[in-house]
């Protein structure tokens, strides 16, 4: 008797463990992008809400969840939207909004309640979340700052070369004036003889372009380091800039097809575009039916 009653005791919190799972029924886990999210790209942007169950409920689900959201802007304009599934993510609805955002604005997510899981149960909470989209305009105020940066760098890098070149100029000028030496005179002014003054001489223009080839080098040297600086700096520039755009973005790969996503296109969507491509065929097979005609009657 006593192990009867265990049994029977056993049943009845087993029943009331299912009712109290099927009570809590269908919730959301999270939303991205979160509540109050800043930096969104304009672009290709899609809101990901994660449930606690599987939400691939086929067609009729995805008809009767559409109503349960809504995209506005701050003046109350709704946003167009399509439900996209995805095979790696079977407990996430992808709502993947449609046309290009406005720069900078504010978007409100609304989700109702009565969200349809592919079990058949439903949301019972509705909540409501913003994200802002990014300032392009400010984004090219950044690009134009760091390209001043950059401009006045190389500007001030300009400078200290022709400065260095100035410092360097004596060299071609004493060279010239070896060149210009005369033995004749030379050997007057020091009372030598001819061949000692034309030794003076040469030695006198093997030294000024000795100067002159180690100048040369100098600033061989000096442009190729001024050049590798220059793309440091640009490879750096670049590389802060694109940190600086991928920390704040909410990135939607693309420019891909849904299904090369992972995801899957409703079947309404899919015949709809079956039903254009055939429509579109069958136009173009009647005016080539036209066509010949009139060429039969001619």
């Amino acid at each position: 008797m006593k192990k009867l009653a265990a049994i029977i005791a056993a049943l009845v919190l087993i029943l009331a463990s299912a009712v109290s799972a099927s009570a809590a029924g269908l919730s959301i886990v999270k939303v991205t992008p979160k509540d109050g999210a800043k930096g969104m790209q304009p672009s290709n942007m899609a809101v990901k809400i994660k449930f606690s169950e599987a939400m691939d409920g086929g067609e009729t689900a995805d008809a009767a969840n559409k109503d349960k959201f809504v995209i506005s802007d701050p003046e109350g304009k709704t946003i167009d939207f399509t439900i996209v599934h995805s095979d790696k993510y079977p407990d996430e609805l992808w709502i993947v909004l449609t046309g290009e955002l406005t720069s900078n604005t504010e978007y409100k997510v609304e989700i109702k309640d009565g969200i349809v899981s592919a079990a058949g149960n439903k949301t019972a909470d509705p909540m409501t979340t913003t994200f802002k989209t990014r300032n392009v305009q400010t984004d090219s105020y950044v690009s134009m700052a760091f390209m001043l940066v950059m401009f006045g760098l190389m500007f001030f890098m300009g400078q200290r070369e022709t400065k260095k070149q100035a410092a360097q100029t004596d060299v071609y000028y004493a060279l010239e004036a070896a060149k210009k030496l005369n033995p004749y005179k030379i050997a007057k002014q020091k009372g030598i003889s001819l061949e000692e003054a034309m030794a003076y001489c040469d030695k006198e223009k093997a030294k000024a372009q000795k100067a002159v080839d180690k100048a040369n080098a100098e600033k061989a040297k000096a442009q190729a380091a001024k050049e590798a600086e220059m793309a440091a700096a640009a490879a750096r520039i670049e590389a802060e800039m694109a940190a600086a755009h991928d920390a704040s973005v909410f990135k939607v790969k693309g420019p891909r097809s849904v299904k090369e996503a992972g995801g899957r296109i409703p079947r309404s969507v899919r015949n709809r575009s079956k039903a254009k491509e055939e429509a579109a065929k069958a136009a173009e097979k009647q005016r080539a039916q036209n066509a010949k005609g009139k060429k039969s009657k001619k």
